[in-house]
């Protein structure tokens, strides 16, 4: 239902008076204003991510970030916020389509009516959406049930098949039996206890099995028995009919004859193949446990228990799309949702804990209650290769959940060391210092040309760093996602800072080459803070070179421009690692005119005496000094000696160390 009492509106850079007057015409329309006033893009970033806004106002006098770059914030949120322009409208070219209204700033009641009109079309637009989420996830649970089941189904209305898939129709010897009378695939025999099935079927929705004979496309008889359900396809009311073959009276191998779900030993089967082909998909396993299992099976019967199995599998069959399904243990169900995150997962699994402990479970006319509990693991390049363990892991949490009180789904996560790929880069960083995850590694560079000082280069590193989690080089690239995201930035600059001062109190000329993410360019304060940093440490800004990757200032240039002349005015001077790897690299770094650049070697590389003379010489175009990396050895050395290099850099001087106490005079 559409608000009609209360309004939320963002004021950006609106005066007191003009707030005041805006809360008043709101009063007299009948709404409340809450309001909040902001003036640059990082509290804009945090305002639309910590509330819910129904309009921004944007008075376009007074503000000192231009339109498009607010718009471009919400849009990078993804945040649905009518803005509502106030000022001249032919200073707004080219037009937004975030800017919904161009009122002016004189006219307060028709500032406040365009809010008002903004609200309510926000309100359609999100009921809209919810209901096309719904109807999506609908309609995508509905075909992976039809297209993942292998048995032959079918569903009929008024007598005709509406839908059969390819498995039915292959039994029945037909490429497609759409407005296929029923009947006509019925032995005359049993028609007419297959109508009456029909007719209670229709009258009481109870789930029916019966033994029945179909006539064949090749003349012959197939004798089998027969599910008959309630059922609803694309919209309409249904009787669905799935086949399962009798075998002589056995039971079809590896199937479970209550959940008809795969067995336990079929499901490791399925489980196994799955993690050895599909690890890298961003899967789920989920494993849902009925709770208090023996308390009801003891208050009902083995026969009436295996009865609220087999509908809690209909259920999860419903709530959880998922590639297969396998009853693992008597009162366990496990699912592998295919190209499902664990986040994904824990939403659907979250939503069938809840319709769960709602539902009341018809069996032989008795009424239960029951809740399951429901743990979900990650299937990803992480997994252990090994079905059996993974399912044991599940067990174990599963029984965890249990015991902690049931009736609810949790994530299994790996210990909170790891930092995962998946999660936001924000939780990253917070996890990584929540756990003093991250430290300063300073590598020496040893000076073959004329730059004066003792120069080290300092970056970014995870203790305790276990193959799979994020890497510290990926950590920086990952938080460029979040462009306002300067968090880890500003830490690095901190830290380096201070070892900086301490050492340089001692006497020593250094210089430090610091490690940055492309973030920084969009932080129009960040120099001026800089500035702040430097005097607090007591350090020259000369004694500093921030260095960033050629990629990053090849996707923000215009930024990256404005924060060099910055850095310049300042007094320090900007470096680039990966040099090279851009295409036209060259063309825009002249604009840039770095001190230093860095070739973006791989620890693997082995450049040839002409790729590295071809490196140089770009470098002496752009008027810049050049770092060789990854130097290993003397005859390495010897090399470079001739190619001219301005600094070496690799194990054969020293590896990254956690302090600047290197001996440059021992090198030789």
């Amino acid at each position: 239902m559409i608000s009609s009492t209360a309004i939320n509106i963002l004021l950006f850079s609106l005066s007191d008076s003009d707030a005041e007057q805006l809360a008043t015409h709101c009063r007299k329309g009948g709404r409340i204003a809450h309001t909040l006033g902001i003036d640059t893009g990082e509290k804009l970033s945090t305002a639309i991510n910590e509330s819910d806004w129904d309009a921004l106002i944007f008075d376009a006098e007074h503000a000192q970030l231009d339109i498009q770059r607010c718009c471009h914030i919400l849009r990078k949120y993804q945040k649905d916020i009518p803005v509502i322009y106030m000022g001249e409208g032919d200073t707004l070219l080219p037009p937004d389509p975030c800017v919904v209204d161009i009122v002016t700033k004189y006219n307060m009641s028709q500032v406040v009516s365009a809010a008002f009109k903004a609200q309510t079309a926000l309100d359609l637009r999100r009921q809209l959406a919810d209901m096309k989420i719904a109807l999506a996830e609908a309609e995508e649970r509905n075909q992976l049930l039809l297209d993942d089941h292998q048995d032959p189904i079918a569903y009929i209305t008024d007598g005709m098949v509406i839908y059969a898939n390819t498995p039915f129709c292959e039994q029945m010897g037909y490429d497609d039996l759409d407005g296929f009378p029923i009947v006509d695939l019925i032995t005359n025999k049993d028609q007419e206890r297959f109508k009456n099935v029909l007719k209670k079927q229709q009258l009481h929705n109870e789930h029916q099995q019966l033994e029945i004979s179909f006539f064949l496309a090749n003349q012959t008889e197939f004798k089998t028995h027969i599910l008959c359900d309630s059922a609803h396809y694309e919209g309409e009311d249904c009787i669905q009919i799935s086949i399962h073959k009798n075998n002589n009276g056995n039971a079809v191998s590896g199937v479970d004859n209550t959940t008809r779900m795969s067995s336990k030993y079929q499901f490791l089967t399925l489980l196994q193949d799955f993690i050895e082909n599909e690890r890298n998909s961003n899967s789920s396993l989920l494993l849902i446990s009925l709770d208090r299992y023996s308390r009801l099976r003891n208050s009902t019967s083995l026969v009436d228990i295996e009865s609220l199995i087999e509908t809690l599998s209909n259920k999860v069959r419903s709530d959880i799309p998922a590639q297969y399904y396998g009853r693992v243990a008597d009162d366990m169900i496990a699912a592998i949702a295919h190209h499902v995150s664990s986040d994904s997962a824990l939403e659907m699994a979250l939503e069938l804990v809840k319709s769960t402990e709602s539902s009341i479970f018809e069996v032989r006319k008795q009424s239960l209650q029951c809740t399951v509990s429901i743990a979900i693991l990650p299937i990803n390049h992480l997994t252990p290769p090994k079905a059996s363990l993974l399912l044991d892991t599940a067990f174990e949490n599963v029984e965890k959940i249990y015991h902690d009180g049931g009736n609810k789904a949790e994530i299994c996560r790996r210990d909170r060391q790891q930092l995962s790929r998946n999660d936001s880069p924000d939780d990253v960083i917070s996890d990584a210092m929540a756990n003093d995850r991250l430290n300063l590694m300073f590598q020496p560079l040893v000076n073959l040309g004329t730059a004066s000082g003792d120069h080290y280069e300092a970056s970014l590193n995870i203790k305790n760093w276990v193959e799979g989690e994020m890497s510290a080089g990926e950590m920086l690239r990952t938080i460029e996602r979040e462009p306002e995201n300067t968090q880890l930035d500003h830490w690095i600059v901190v830290e380096a800072t201070k070892q900086l001062a301490k050492e340089r109190l001692a006497g020593q000329d250094l210089k430090l080459i610091i490690n940055l993410s492309g973030n920084v360019f969009h932080d129009p304060e960040f120099c001026a803070w800089l500035s702040v940093a430097f005097k607090a440490a007591g350090l020259p800004p000369s004694s500093v070179i921030l260095q960033f990757s050629e990629e990053s200032i090849a996707n923000a240039l215009k930024p990256a421009l404005d924060f060099t002349r910055q850095l310049q005015r300042l007094g320090s001077s900007l470096a680039v690692r990966n040099f090279g790897r851009a295409q036209k690299g060259n063309k825009f770094l002249s604009h840039i005119r770095p001190a230093l650049v860095k070739p973006g070697y791989r620890t693997t590389d082995t450049p040839t005496d002409e790729q590295i003379r071809d490196v140089v010489q770009q470098a002496r175009l752009l008027n810049s000094q050049i770092i060789i990396p990854n130097v290993g050895s003397a005859a390495t050395l010897a090399m470079l000696w001739q190619l001219g290099p301005d600094f070496i850099q690799g194990s054969y001087v020293n590896e990254p160390m956690p302090s600047m106490n290197y001996e440059f005079a021992a090198f030789g």
